[in-house]
């Protein structure tokens, strides 16, 4: 296994990440011309899967499987949600949605995704037959929160859908019904005087990880991987742990493979200060402990 992972070409600034069927599979996502890449933890470097610009991929962002043989991508400005088939990568499903889907997960027969121009919650059906077109599951728009919605993830029990409100620093969750058409309530997760942009997220156990930044008094921003915990079902939560990363690497989101956390350097800091370069990579750093 290697400490990093080298994406090929040049301008991919990278931005999601699920793990594969194989136990040392993996796929990140390009933010920049849409393609999708494969990598395996026991391969320095990841392989082109599906080329970038097939099918209106112009961008692509959050990724889940749907447990049905089928890869989820999120298109953001794609202004898509695409399912292809994990063996022949063929496309399967393509539903159009006019707003910015950003994050995915799968939970129960439904696909949970974060729109992140309206502070909705989507919700899509997955199942043997086929992968329904997202629908509104919750709609925040009344609640004092900033609608740039990213990361999002079933808890442990799989009792409640958690997401991060990356604009407004606070993360939210809502009890999940596997009904057709119902919604939980959403509620903002009491976090105390702890602020996380939160961006992509995964749960290792009972612990969540979430690749955050918080904005420095100069105007510039620090990137850490932050660890958190709860004891009352993701109503309120504390801080296990907080590590930073590299602002170069501009990390957005995190994986969980063979015992070790799998963060994808988007290089968007330098990408705006006209510095970021090639090679772009996945960092894989030891399980932390907390």
């Amino acid at each position: 296994m290697f400490e990093q992972y080298v994406i090929p070409g040049d301008g991919v600034f990278p931005e999601g990440i699920t793990e594969g069927i194989g136990r040392h599979e993996f796929y990140v996502s390009a933010s920049a011309g849409g393609a999708i890449y494969r990598g395996d933890t026991g391969r320095r470097e990841l392989e082109p899967w599906l080329p970038g610009g097939e099918d209106g991929r112009v961008s692509t962002l959050g990724l889940a499987l749907d447990g049905h043989g089928r890869i989820l991508i999120c298109g953001g400005r794609s202004k898509a949600f695409y399912a292809y088939n994990l063996s022949s990568g063929d496309l399967e499903e393509r539903h159009e949605y006019a707003g910015f889907l950003n994050d995915v997960c799968v939970h129960g027969g439904f696909a949970y995704l974060t729109d992140s121009h309206n502070p909705r919650i989507l919700r899509a059906e997955v199942g043997e037959k086929g992968v329904g077109a997202p629908e509104l599951w919750l709609d925040l728009s009344t609640e004092e929160t900033d609608p740039f919605f990213n990361g999002i993830v079933p808890t442990p029990d799989g009792s409640a859908i958690v997401w991060a409100a990356q604009g407004s620093h606070h993360l939210w969750r809502a009890a999940v019904s596997q009904t057709p058409g119902s919604s939980g309530k959403a509620e903002m997760i009491d976090v105390g005087d702890l602020l996380i942009a939160g961006d992509g997220m995964v749960f290792v156990g009972d612990v969540l990880y979430i690749c955050d930044n918080t904005d420095e008094a100069d105007g510039s921003a620090r990137f850490w991987l932050t660890a958190l915990t709860s004891s009352d079902g993701w109503r309120s939560a504390e801080l296990a742990g907080r590590w930073e990363r590299p602002a170069a690497d501009t990390p957005t989101t995190v994986a969980h493979r063979d015992g070790r956390l799998l963060l994808v350097n988007s290089q968007f800091v330098g990408r705006d200060k006209g510095t970021a370069a090639a090679p772009f990579t996945v960092s894989a750093v030891p399980l932390p402990t907390v």
